[in-house]
């Protein structure tokens, strides 16, 4: 008798503790310092980006996923859910129409005022918008907060822990004048601002226009010859021969050395756990080249 009335205390204290984490809702802080707050778990999700997608499916989030923004191909289960249009282009009507308990953005891509919209009709809206290594795993916590995935956890420490492992790696190499081509014509750099000036950083590279004040520089080729970078890197999407634009000049030092190298963009531009195997990737060239330019 007195077992069968403490697991019937026990069952009413387990209720009362479940109701009042229900009472108290869920609340969580984004990238630009907003709270958002949610009464339950989220269970129907828009995301506004391909990296947002990517880092919800990482953290276990894949099945609450009810739309997406285009080019979201990673992992493949995103490429069957609907699209809602572009990051900087959406289909509000679309989205409504999908009645999601919660819309994760991207502010560096998407409009803002539609959001402001989606937000006046009492759908919650998280800002992801990663600038840092450490705001990645800040986002996979703070999602996992709002899905209540305890999953989440373990992917944001794993993320931490190869970032370790990679600084300790690389962060003491000899540093290497870079020069990142993002594109060829016209031709455009990056500064500081954006992370993949932080994977050059990690690997022990210089970024030679970090300073400049625009996020997406556009540049003469007489300004990336007077910063006469070592090693010239850029992505496979850039067509094939730009290599041959600085060998006409045997001076510089890239050109001298030949140290052209392309990467793969996918994991570098976006800010999820994949882009330390773009730095593993872009570490190892750079390793090659402080060989070959230093000896």
């Amino acid at each position: 008798m007195r077992l069968t009335l403490l697991c019937f205390k026990l069952f009413v204290c387990t209720l009362l503790i479940a109701a009042s984490v229900v009472e108290a809702g869920i609340s969580v802080s984004d990238n630009q310092g907003r709270v958002i707050d949610i009464a339950q778990p989220a269970r129907r999700v828009i995301a506004l980006a391909p990296h947002i997608t990517e880092n919800l499916f990482a953290i276990g989030a894949g099945p609450y996923l009810v739309g997406v923004a285009s080019h979201s191909d990673y992992p493949v289960a995103a490429t069957e859910l609907p699209v809602v249009g572009g990051s900087q282009s959406f289909n509000l009507e679309a989205i409504i129409k999908l009645q999601p308990d919660l819309i994760i953005a991207w502010p560096g891509g998407n409009p803002q005022l539609p959001l402001q919209r989606l937000e006046q009709m009492g759908i919650p809206v998280y800002y992801s918008d990663p600038h840092e290594f450490s705001d990645i795993p800040f986002n996979l916590r703070a999602l996992g907060e709002l899905f209540q995935l305890p999953g989440a956890e373990q992917q944001a420490i794993l993320f931490e822990e190869r970032l370790q492992a990679l600084q300790q790696r690389f962060n003491r190499s000899e540093k290497l004048r870079v020069f990142y081509q993002l594109w060829n014509q016209p031709l455009m750099t990056i500064n500081h601002t954006q992370l993949v000036d932080r994977v050059i950083g990690l690997c022990g590279g210089t970024n030679v226009f970090s300073e400049h004040k625009e996020v997406i520089p556009r540049l003469g080729v007489e300004s990336v010859l007077l910063t006469d970078p070592q090693i010239i890197l850029t992505g496979e999407n850039v067509p094939e021969g730009w290599e041959r634009q600085w060998q006409r000049w045997p001076t510089l030092s890239a050109s001298r050395y030949a140290q052209f190298y392309r990467l793969n963009e996918d994991l570098l531009y976006r800010p999820t756990m994949r882009i330390l195997d773009g730095a593993e990737q872009m570490c190892t060239l750079m390793q090659q080249a402080r060989e070959v330019v230093t000896q």
